[in-house]
């Protein structure tokens, strides 16, 4: 996906984001008496909250590779210093500095919203300086000896991931939408006058070499998600991450839907078998319980389509077509 960055390199920055993402609204706010509205916001803000959406998936995926820290475990470093160069030289590059323009603007527009962006841009600040804390501790393809270093790395990589995640919150949930609501027609332009069209290393059109590893390795979570979730057919899932892996967004949010009632559903099993249902019975017992979950996990997976279908487009709105057809 190609991101537009400033021409002027703005300061570094790093990103953050909670794990439960807040909805940024995408429909335009009405504007004062004689004010300027521009068509070109909702679309800037499309992109920069798909890019929010990569840097989670990412995200993710180092808090996982930090859970590998644990005594018994082995993580995968290569992969840790992959993901968060990545997110060193991306979203601290590109994606941040554009931020900042809007930043710029916004402050000048919106006197009120001064306090909020000082902290985001002192977090693109922070968020920068532990980056490249983490990628000088990782500057070896070694595992650091001892479990004192493994302790203190897993310390650093929760804090970096909670740090970046608190950050984007306060992005989408509050600037982002004032920003939508201040901003001119001429502020817009200025913004897509200082900057260039710069294509994703990793999420873009082709990934560069030395990302082709993290990207296989965020394609083949995808591909599992089938394997980890036993019943992920009943909600259409396998169909429906076809469409997904196009844009790797939200999967995180699928897969977690879809695991919570896949669990309710084998919770149901069982109970319904502690409790010695009639055999005759438990085929109805069973039956009922998955429909019900699969009606609940459809309706989620649902609102997570709506905020997403800018990026999925046709492919995924045909599959949720199919899927409500398997649960009519």
């Amino acid at each position: 996906m190609a991101s537009t960055v400033p021409k002027t390199r703005s300061k570094p920055a790093a990103r953050r984001q909670a794990g439960t993402r807040p909805r940024v609204s995408r429909r335009r706010a009405s504007t004062d008496t004689g004010r300027e509205r521009s068509p070109d916001a909702p679309g800037i803000m499309v992109s920069l909250n798909a890019e929010h959406r990569h840097i989670a998936t990412l995200l993710d995926a180092l808090s996982r590779q930090s859970d590998s820290l644990l005594p018994g475990r082995t993580p995968d470093l290569v992969m840790v210093r992959d993901i968060v160069r990545y997110l060193n030289d991306f979203p601290d590059q590109y994606h941040h500095p554009r931020e900042d323009l809007l930043f710029e603007l916004l402050g000048q527009r919106d006197p009120a919203s001064r306090d909020a962006i000082a902290r985001l841009e002192e977090g693109h600040r922070e968020i920068y300086r532990r980056s490249r804390e983490l990628l000088d501790l990782l500057g070896s393809d070694e595992a650091p000896p001892g479990e004192e270093a493994r302790r203190h790395l897993k310390y650093l990589c929760d804090r970096y991931v909670g740090f970046y995640r608190d950050h984007i919150n306060l992005e989408e949930g509050v600037v982002f939408p004032c920003a939508t609501r201040k901003l001119r027609r001429s502020d817009w332009a200025s913004v897509n006058d200082r900057s260039r069209q710069v294509d994703d290393p990793l999420f873009g059109a082709r990934v560069r070499k030395e990302y082709r590893r993290l990207s296989r390795y965020l394609a083949t979570r995808v591909e599992r998600i089938g394997e980890e979730i036993a019943i992920a057919e009943v909600f259409g899932l396998e169909a429906l991450v076809e469409g997904v892996v196009a844009g790797l967004s939200a999967v995180a949010e699928i897969r977690g839907i879809a695991s919570k009632r896949a669990r309710a559903v084998v919770g149901d099993c069982k109970e319904a078998v502690g409790q010695s249902v009639p055999m005759v019975q438990l085929p109805f017992v069973l039956a009922g319980s998955l429909r019900g979950h699969a009606d609940d996990g459809v309706r989620e997976v649902s609102e997570v389509l709506v905020r997403a279908r800018g990026e999925f487009g046709e492919a995924v709105s045909v599959r949720l077509r199919h899927l409500r057809r398997l649960m009519a």
